[in-house]
């Protein structure tokens, strides 16, 4: 009765051989949820079917369509334009199936959204594991009754996190939601992949989520600025299950482990006193990081750290309230290399106070940096996704956006400029920051 379908993400050339995918943990938990509630629920993860022609993709997406009465579609910015596509072969099917989207995205453009597309009848906003389900719950039991949704408001208006367009045509947004409890939640429904086309070989596990910084670029904190913490026999489980599965050959664990520093010694010594062999890479502050960490971290197995360095400049970093020093990014990278731990390192152009000089300068402390041929430094363009500060404070930042096409949100092109450079200056200075990640990524 229910599918679930994630859209074929947008590949970046310059990507695709730097990031191996991994699954979209969101609709694997919606539909761990939905099977544990005896709720028939099939996913259709079009990642799978990478190489497939946009034809045959097509033919696929109407033929799945047909057997299902609620498809529910996540959406990131650059696939924004897909969860369309998709909701209007739905409605084209028959316009008495329900489309539910749900996603970062639509999160925070959900009023005009619904007020431009006729096809989409519920928006799920920010965290969804608790009003997707009743939704779904209160649908089924609507539908049982051969009754119309929209004619039961009052029980529409008590699901948290909810929005709709209700018969008078006006835009409801109900209260937002309470955190999701991570450890209330079952494991990600990974046996719910279709094994047949099965594409990915990293698994990603979330220890946990929400966020207390106010970084310009990121719309993180305002999904959720509440942090929440699994416990470490929850983890420990999903891992045990992970290992189950043949095709995974590594896990990645979001978001920044070291969130809290008890927490973080007692994860990696999770691995030690297990004696878990898969290999595993994380997301960290590196700024933090100690000889002793490093230490623990190699032990555990970790095979590489991820990091968000995004500029050398401590004005661009308060700027956009990244409270990060430039020195003690030095001292954290060089404790990992000593034990030789692999580090993939994220650095943004553009952001709002970068000039010509604050770049040149964090090419400079790049090439600094105790890097060697394990390493890789990925160049990203600050982009300014619905929810960040960068998109809810353009005005204030003095932001130009020339670029509208969201499918190009995909943090390799330029967005927009500034008040200190100018759209042709940034592109120039991008292809310097990708030819800057060639002295680590090209062998």
């Amino acid at each position: 009765m229910i599918l679930l379908i994630n859209p074929k993400t947008t590949k970046s050339t310059e990507l695709q051989t730097e990031f191996f995918r991994e699954p979209n943990l969101g609709i694997l938990y919606l539909a761990a949820i939905l099977d544990q509630r005896n709720i028939p629920v099939e996913i259709l993860d079009l990642e799978q079917y990478y190489g497939l022609e946009s034809h045959n993709i097509n033919d696929l997406l109407i033929e799945k369509i047909k057997h299902h009465k609620i498809i529910g579609i996540t959406s990131l910015t650059n696939t924004f334009h897909l969860s369309i596509l998709i909701a209007k072969l739905v409605k084209n099917d028959s316009r008495k199936k329900i489309v539910v989207l749900g996603g970062p995205h639509v999160s925070f453009k959900y009023e005009e959204i619904l007020n431009k597309e006729d096809s989409i009848d519920f928006i799920c906003v920010k965290e969804s594991e608790n009003s997707f389900p009743e939704l779904i719950d209160l649908i089924i039991s609507i539908l049982n009754k051969n009754g119309l949704i929209h004619d039961y408001e009052k029980e529409l208006n008590k699901i948290k996190g909810l929005a709709y367009k209700n018969l008078k045509g006006e835009i409801i947004l109900t209260d937002f939601p309470e955190p999701v409890k991570l450890d209330n939640l079952p494991l990600p429904g990974r046996y719910l992949l279709s094994q047949e086309n099965f594409y990915y070989r990293v698994a990603s596990v979330i220890i946990n989520r929400g966020c207390p910084n106010q970084c310009s670029f990121c719309s993180r904190q305002k999904m959720s600025p509440v942090v929440r913490i699994r416990s470490l026999d929850s983890i420990l489980s999903e891992i045990r299950d992970i290992v189950t599965y043949q095709t995974y050959h590594y896990i990645n664990f979001y978001d920044n482990i070291n969130i809290n520093r008890i927490f973080f010694h007692d994860f990696c010594r999770l691995f030690i006193d297990n004696k878990i062999e898969i290999p595993w890479g994380c997301e960290l502050r590196v700024d933090t990081i100690t000889a002793e960490d490093a230490q623990l971290l190699k032990e555990a197995g970790c095979r590489l750290v991820a990091t968000g360095i995004e500029s050398a400049s401590i004005e661009v970093l308060k700027n956009n309230l990244k409270y990060q020093d430039p020195k003690q990014v030095v001292v954290g990278i060089t404790h990992l290399k000593k034990v030789n731990i692999p580090i993939q390192a994220y650095f943004v152009l553009g952001l709002p106070g970068e000039t010509e000089l604050s770049f040149q300068k964090t090419v400079e402390f790049i090439k600094r940096l105790p890097f060697d041929s394990s390493d890789t430094i990925n160049y990203f363009a600050a982009t300014p996704y619905p929810g960040s500060r960068l998109w809810d404070e353009r005005d204030n930042f003095k932001l130009n956006i020339v670029e509208h096409d969201y499918t190009k949100y995909d943090c390799q092109h330029i967005i927009f400029e500034t008040q200190d450079i100018d759209l042709k200056k940034l592109k120039s200075l991008f292809n310097i920051a990708k030819e800057t990640e060639k002295l680590f990524t090209e062998t």
